[in-house]
């Protein structure tokens, strides 16, 4: 018989903050499966309980664990910052690109289109460069369309 994990006492807030990410659906999975981790634990189940429960490794167990009871809930919800690149459009450039798009488009022309947009953002040195597509994918999530006010 596995031994008891070390026991993790949730307060009835954080209880209800973890039912609530469990049963709302709207969370990132990785997020709910932390929070089913905590309730188990609180429950009192073995190691070899909650990971079968929940379906994640020993690794995982742990490093869940770990980050409760050295920084608290928010700690052991949240995403850790990953290594890599650095995005490319920023808040502040999606804001440009949307700007461009939504003003009178330029003498001669009916209207903005992707290349048109990608030189004025160069002309305006907003940008390096940047490629047609980046551009595209912002004006989707800001639901604007090259020519359309």
């Amino acid at each position: 018989m596995a031994r008891k994990a070390k026991e993790i006492t949730l307060t009835e807030s954080e209880k209800v903050t973890l039912i609530s990410i469990t049963k709302t659906g709207t969370h990132k999975s990785r997020k709910i499966i932390r929070a089913r981790v905590l309730l188990l634990l609180d429950e009192g189940k073995t190691r070899t309980e909650v990971q079968q429960l929940v379906g994640i490794d020993p690794n995982h167990f742990y490093k869940i664990k770990k980050r409760y009871f050295e920084g608290g809930l928010n700690a052991a919800l949240e995403e850790l910052p990953r290594s890599g690149q650095p995005p490319k459009v920023t808040e502040r450039l999606e804001a440009q690109i949307t700007s461009i798009a939504c003003s009178a488009s330029p003498e001669g022309t009916v209207n903005w289109t992707l290349k048109l947009i990608n030189e004025k953002l160069v002309e305006l040195t907003y940008v390096e460069k940047i490629s047609n597509e980046s551009i595209r994918l912002v004006l989707k999530k800001a639901n604007a369309s090259p020519g359309k006010k």
